[in-house]
């Protein structure tokens, strides 16, 4: 994924990923957003806030066939996945484990506390292996 100077989500789109996060709570919950990049802007058009099957305070996994239905509906709505939005049972930043699995999966990561999954940070890891903090737009 090229650069990207910061994300939108239109408030609606956001409060799907809070409200799932509530419910997912006291565990990660994970969630996929899809939409457009133009002009180095990640442009939210789609949440999608399948459930965290590992019931984990640490780790999130999405069934696979889920996965599936996801990507299969991205793609045929021609768009493409641009964040992963997870929480974390400690302030939002990425953990080692979010460091790796943010080198196969190029999109802004959304991290937010489980305590406060309104505040998340954004994220996006440069081509020169640099975690660089990027501004989060709700859009009203």
């Amino acid at each position: 994924m090229e650069k990207i100077d910061y994300i939108e989500i239109p408030e609606k789109l956001f409060q799907k990923l809070v409200d799932h996060a509530i419910k997912s709570s006291p565990y990660e919950s994970v969630s996929i957003i899809s939409g457009r990049i133009i002009k180095n802007i990640a442009i939210t058009e789609k949440v999608y806030t399948p459930e965290n099957i590992d019931k984990s305070t640490i780790s999130f996994t999405v069934e696979p066939i889920e996965l599936l239905k996801i990507y299969t509906d991205i793609e045929k709505e021609k768009r493409i996945i641009i964040g992963i939005y997870h929480t974390h049972p400690a302030p939002p930043s990425p953990s080692g484990t979010d460091k790796k699995y943010m080198e196969v999966n190029p999109y802004v990561w959304l991290i937010s506390s489980t305590s406060s999954p309104e505040k998340p940070k954004g994220y996006f890891l440069t081509k020169n292996d640099i975690i660089k903090e990027i501004t989060v737009k709700i859009i009203k």
